[in-house]
């Protein structure tokens, strides 16, 4: 079922192109390229720029089934199939389970909760869940007029841009007003605590970022923010996430160096693709030009030799 669905919406283009969550080639890599893009192109045309950050709180866990299978049916999923996704998520249940144990970690009971089926939400470990969650967001692009989005499964960023530091802020109200609109009538919640803000400006001017959430306002200038896994700065270097990575990365060669005595070549080599390189390769062709990047370079080196 999920090739068939997922031939369909290839065939008539349904997903959105700012979607770059459980898609052929794209991932978080094509997300944080397009994002930087935008932004670099912007300043580039002296423009300020503000990045806004929308985290949401147990976005696959909240989905309204009734939303969904609407959704799904004005996609074109119509009829039987239809009513097969509806049967088959009136099918997934839950229990809790709580188990007791000594402190040797020998169990001496379980305590079970009897079965409940799950009203909201979609299962995230499933092959279904994350289509299925795609289709649920695939029209909040289409009511962003003034911003342009940047998504990544629930990762929400939303990229504002204007001449005018005045005309900036009322287009980031508005912006903040569909957003606030679309979440209530899709159920989701907005997480304010980690919701944010940074801004990119031509000069060393501050733009004065109001968000507006849940009649909730909002001073959330950041000057530095992680997205998807990258440290990202409001002047767009990277010392930061040079300076991160290179902690992570000494940790690992700690590691390695401590096994190269009691463990085969293979092995280690083994460990240094899965652990290692793994994480130099992540975004480095944003950090990779970096002056202060040598430091990894380095690193690298004294693992391999």
């Amino acid at each position: 079922m999920y090739h068939r669905l997922l031939s369909f919406l290839k065939k008539f283009n349904i997903l959105a192109d700012e979607q770059n969550g459980f898609r052929d080639n794209k991932s978080t890599e094509t997300a944080c390229h397009t994002f930087i893009e935008n932004i670099q192109q912007s300043l580039d045309n002296n423009l300020h720029v503000v990045g806004i950050f929308i985290d949401l709180t147990k976005a696959h866990d909240v989905i309204n089934h009734d939303s969904l299978f609407y959704k799904i049916q004005s996609y074109g999923v119509r009829g039987i199939l239809n009513s097969w996704f509806q049967y088959y998520l009136l099918q997934c249940k839950q229990y809790v389970s709580i188990t007791q144990s000594d402190g040797n970690t020998v169990m001496l009971n379980r305590y079970s909760s009897s079965f409940r089926v799950n009203l909201h939400g979609v299962p995230q470990d499933s092959i279904l869940g994350p289509l299925m969650f795609l289709l649920y967001i695939n029209d909040l692009p289409w009511i962003f007029q003034g911003g342009n989005i940047v998504l990544y499964a629930d990762d929400t960023n939303i990229i504002v841009v204007d001449k005018e530091e005045e005309t900036l802020q009322h287009k980031i109200t508005y912006v903040m007003q569909q957003s606030e609109l679309w979440f209530c009538k899709n159920d989701l919640t907005v997480n304010i605590d980690k919701t944010c803000a940074i801004s990119f400006t031509p000069t060393k001017r501050d733009t004065l970022v109001d968000l507006t959430l849940y009649l909730i306002t909002m001073k959330s200038h950041s000057s530095e923010l992680k997205f998807l896994g990258l440290f990202i700065m409001e002047n767009l270097t990277w010392h930061v996430q040079i300076h991160s990575l290179c902690a992570s990365l000494s940790k690992i060669y700690d590691m390695i160096k401590s096994l190269r005595n009691v463990t085969s070549t293979q092995m280690i080599w083994s460990i240094y693709f899965a652990y290692f390189q793994s994480r130099l390769r992540y975004g480095i062709m944003f950090w990779g030009g970096e002056g202060e990047s040598v430091k990894i370079f380095r690193l690298q080196r004294k693992v391999i030799n």
